[in-house]
């Protein structure tokens, strides 16, 4: 797997790599995703030392969440869109950072055919 830039392009493009996968293949990164979305946004991604020690603090529930979502995204090939991190000064580059996250998810099952289709989107933003 490549390491990408932590911006909304690299995301994109990672998401990209990963949806040539098999289903299997991608089931298995969905597990580690949801368990360890740390270790997997720091392995996927090229971050500063900043962003790496916020992205280690952040709360467990938010991170699990996170780490959930992503999952769900990638396993059903939904889009995982990121907002741009950069901050508008260095006024605020010191100022508290906080991650809003939204997933809207939907499956449906054919009962005839028993073929299922996820549906939805997972936004990530963080703002300084």
């Amino acid at each position: 797997m490549n390491k990408f830039p932590f911006t909304p392009e690299g995301v994109q493009a990672k998401q990209k790599e990963l949806s040539t996968l098999t289903l299997e293949e991608r089931l298995k990164i969905a597990e580690y995703v949801s368990s360890n979305p740390v270790e997997f946004i720091s392995e996927s991604f090229e971050m500063s030392d900043e962003q790496l020690l916020y992205l280690k603090e952040v709360e467990l529930v938010d991170i699990r969440v996170t780490g959930f979502s992503l999952a769900i995204g990638f396993l059903g090939q939904i889009p995982v869109e990121m907002q741009d991190t950069t901050p508008p000064s260095a006024f605020a580059a010191r100022g508290k950072k906080k991650k809003e996250l939204s997933t809207n998810v939907s499956t449906t099952t054919n009962p005839q055919t028993g073929s299922t289709t996820v549906t939805g989107s997972v936004g990530i933003k963080w703002t300084w």
